[in-house]
C-alpha cells in the first residue's frame, strides 16, 4: 500500500519532533504534541483516531458541533470529538471524502482522489510563539506562508509531499490572546 512508506517516516518524525520542541514551563501538554499525536501522524487513517478516542474516552460531538469544524463539503466520513488530555480540552475533528476541485486544481493527477483532513481546536492556554515554534520543528521546513490574517487569527502554512500524496500543516493562531486551530490535510491521487 503506498501509505505505509509515508506513515512510517511520520512515525519516525514524530520521535525526532518530541526532542526537539520548545519547552513550557507547566505540566501541560504542549498542543503541537498533541496534534502530532491524534491527527498528524494518523491520517489518512481515520480508525487509529477513532481508536484514540474510544480508548480515552472522548465525549463525541453533536452533529452541529461537527459542522461547525467541517473542512471538506460533504464529506463521506465527519467525526468529532471532545478530547481531553490531561488537564486540558481541545476539540478534535477528522473528515475524509472526495478532493473538492479547488484543492486538486493546482495538482494535475489528484482530480477524483481522497482527502483527509484533521483538526485540533486549541484552548487559549498554550502561548502562540511557542505553539508556532514547534509547529516548525514537527513540519520540518520554512513555511510558505506566515502570519496572514484571518479574521481574528494569523494562519501561517506549510506544504509538502510527493507524486502520489500532497500534505498541508495550517496554524491558525491568535498572538495576544491565544487559541486557535492546528489543521493537517492529505491529499492523494486516486488509485
Amino acid at each position: 500500500m503506498i501509505m505505509r512508506p509515508v506513515i512510517t517516516a511520520l512515525v519516525a518524525t514524530a520521535g525526532f519532533f518530541t526532542s526537539g520542541l520548545a519547552a513550557q514551563e507547566t505540566e501541560d501538554f504542549d498542543p503541537v504534541f498533541v496534534f502530532n499525536e491524534v491527527c498528524y501522524t494518523k491520517i489518512p487513517n481515520v480508525d487509529a483516531i477513532e481508536n484514540i478516542a474510544a480508548q480515552l474516552a472522548w465525549s463525541g460531538l453533536p452533529d452541529d458541533a461537527i459542522k461547525d469544524i467541517r473542512s471538506l463539503e460533504n464529506p463521506a466520513i465527519e467525526l468529532g470529538w471532545d478530547a481531553k488530555v490531561g488537564e486540558r480540552l481541545f476539540r478534535v475533528g477528522v473528515n475524509q471524502g472526495v478532493a473538492p476541485m479547488a484543492m486538486t486544481e493546482p495538482f494535475p493527477g489528484f482530480d477524483g482522489g481522497r482527502a483527509t483532513t484533521c483538526s485540533l481546536v486549541l484552548d487559549d492556554m498554550f502561548p502562540a510563539d511557542i505553539i508556532l515554534q514547534n509547529m516548525q520543528v514537527l513540519a520540518g521546513k520554512e513555511p510558505v506562508s506566515a502570519g496572514v490574517p484571518e479574521g481574528g487569527l494569523k494562519t501561517t502554512t506549510w506544504a509538502g509531499g510527493t507524486d502520489a500524496l500532497k500534505v498541508f500543516l495550517f496554524a491558525k493562531v491568535n498572538r495576544s490572546v491565544g487559541g486557535g486551530l492546528l489543521h493537517v490535510t492529505l491529499l492523494e491521487k486516486p488509485q
